[in-house]
């Protein structure tokens, strides 16, 4: 008799790892430069989940804004969310948590809990982005906000070949896991819309993320550098096929003369969402 084989259900995928690299990118994420645009939805009474927190940086900033709620950052990874918890004591954060936690696999957390739930450079990397918001919905409550910001296209000057090929294979890594990539933030409405969000009670919009002078294309290109160089994000582009390691010499070569070049800058397009449950 034949038995019917049921896939298991997807698990939330980070293809970047995190390296000491990625860590140092992320750590310089703030409420002021993600996360703007919510900051004129918010009560200080509200109560808000950060899913995919990282290191926390984003996380901790809504203490300040929500000092009469509480703030609950979660993400899979138990390495980075014992680095939150102890870059962020709790004699100094006392409204805030840290925790780990899959929302493909389910939070635990009960109905109608939050007023807030935000995504931050989370959704590109999930395998099922209407899954994640459904699971986001459940635990709002009446009213409560579901705000992403997600990268859509990452844009260099010059474009040199190897940051060209350097888009393409981290493009290719993140759709290897399923995840949806690069290039399809711009529809984080229409999966919000799927999940059961009203497409009339929705601010769609969009902002940037912008590296222009020599620090900055020093910090930037020398995380990049440093990525390409690490099992987690060169590696994985070599077992993966999507390049040699004569390519990866190449990707780091162009990202020094990015680097040195005075009319280098980066820009990425930044799409942002609230809808209200």
């Amino acid at each position: 008799m034949a038995t019917n084989v049921v896939d298991p259900p997807p698990k939330s995928t980070y293809s970047q790892g995190h390296s000491e690299e990625v860590i140092a990118s992320h750590s310089a994420r703030t409420v002021s430069n993600s996360a703007a645009f919510l900051l004129p939805h918010l009560l200080p009474h509200f109560s808000l989940l950060d899913i995919g927190c990282g290191p926390g940086t984003i996380t901790s900033g809504f203490c300040q804004y929500l000092h009469q709620g509480h703030i609950t950052g979660i993400d899979p990874g138990e390495s980075v969310i014992a680095h939150a918890i102890s870059s962020h004591p709790s004699d100094k954060f006392s409204n805030l948590t840290f925790e780990t936690g899959d929302v493909l696999e389910g939070l635990k957390h009960e109905d109608e809990t939050f007023d807030v739930v935000f995504f931050h450079q989370t959704i590109l990397h999930l395998p099922d982005p209407v899954k994640a918001m459904r699971e986001a919905k459940r635990v709002l409550k009446p009213g409560g906000l579901l705000a992403m910001r997600e990268t859509d296209t990452l844009n260099w000057y010059p474009d040199f070949p190897g940051l060209s090929k350097y888009n393409e294979c981290l493009d290719k890594m993140l759709r290897s896991a399923g995840a949806p990539g690069l290039f399809s933030a711009r529809g984080l409405h229409a999966w919000a819309r799927q999940a059961g969000f009203d497409r009339k009670q929705m601010v769609v919009g969009a902002g940037t993320t912008v590296y222009s002078t020599h620090e900055e294309r020093q910090w930037w290109g020398k995380i990049h550098v440093g990525r390409l160089r690490s099992e987690a994000v060169g590696g994985k582009f070599v077992s993966l096929g999507l390049s040699s390691e004569d390519g990866l010499e190449e990707m780091v070569g162009d990202f020094e003369r990015w680097i040195e070049d005075g009319d280098g800058w980066y820009a990425a397009l930044q799409c942002e969402v609230v809808a209200r449950k």
